[in-house]
């Protein structure tokens, strides 16, 4: 497959924050007495079988041991986010797992320093830093005064996120070695097959399987369009990116699918603006457009896309 445009990655990113604001809304339509790790083990699961007639249909369906090997590792960092994230989340809010997943993209641009050396990750530290400064802004001004997180939830999913910051620029230098010739159908297929697999380990060991049972047909839809759009569509796009952009930026787009959840609430739900919400606004729109042109110089990896 032909390599994406520094432009045409950037404008999938685009899309990318889209549909990431957008699956928020439709996961709160899936019943919550269902475990939350079986549903995104089955969304995985999904996103993977949606992909398989398209590795069916290419000419490079073979996988070398090394190859499947890197396709496990990412998946089981796929599988410590998820699994951690809703550990987390029995322990506190959302809001306090938002705040620290705002340190990602930072713990990213780290991890890209040591695995791609050279990437000229320095420069793309203070627009990192402004957009996550606004990205918080966004998030805490709903948390209410003296919420504190507990400890452990905490220590928890800061493991997650660590597996999460990692993935992006282990990916892209996977993608330069034993997945060279590895485009972003099969890149994306495999990586949520295996964490599928460890996500479905875990509900066994954890007794999560039986609330299955309580999956209505409706929840079923919602779980096919969130696997279709907001599972796979996002991680074709995220794997597409990769070795375009910087691993950091690709990472980054996140803080815009907080900018537009609340452009959501402030055109759609007509809550008016407040002043932290428009200077957050406003440092997230001047990080991000920093990130991106000092990406335009990064010098990318062979991706092989």
């Amino acid at each position: 497959m032909k390599p994406a445009s520094f432009t045409s990655a950037n404008v999938g990113m685009l899309l990318w924050a889209m549909l990431i604001a957008a699956s928020f809304f439709a996961a709160a339509q899936v019943s919550h007495a269902i475990d939350p790790i079986l549903l995104t083990a089955l969304r995985l699961l999904f996103s993977a079988l949606a992909f398989l007639p398209m590795l069916l249909l290419g000419r490079r369906t073979t996988v070398t041991g090394k190859g499947l090997l890197s396709h496990a590792w990412l998946g089981l960092l796929l599988a410590v986010y998820f699994g951690s994230l809703f550990e987390a989340l029995r322990h506190t809010s959302a809001v306090n797992t938002g705040t620290l997943f705002t340190l990602v993209p930072l713990m990213t641009l780290i991890f890209e320093a040591f695995l791609s050396p050279g990437n000229s990750t320095g420069r793309r530290l203070l627009p990192m830093l402004i957009a996550a400064a606004g990205a918080l802004l966004l998030i805490l001004k709903g948390a209410g005064p003296g919420e504190w997180p507990s400890l452990y939830a905490v220590s928890v999913y800061a493991v997650g996120c660590l597996a999460m910051a990692l993935y992006s620029p282990l990916s892209q230098r996977l993608k330069a070695n034993s997945l060279k010739d590895c485009g972003p159908v099969a890149m994306t297929f495999w990586n949520m097959l295996f964490g599928s697999l460890f996500l479905f380990a875990l509900c066994l060991l954890s007794g999560g399987w039986r609330t299955g049972a309580l999956l209505s047909a409706g929840d079923l839809l919602w779980l096919v369009y969130l696997a279709l759009f907001a599972t796979l569509a996002t991680f074709w796009l995220l794997h597409r990116a990769i070795g375009v952009i910087a691993a950091s930026t690709v990472i980054s787009y996140i803080y815009l699918s907080t900018l537009l959840l609340t452009a959501f609430h402030w055109f759609w739900l007509g809550q008016p603006p407040l002043l932290p919400e428009i200077l957050g606004v406003l440092l997230v729109a001047i990080g991000m457009l920093a990130l991106v042109l000092s990406s335009r110089r990064a010098v990318p990896a062979t991706a092989g896309l």
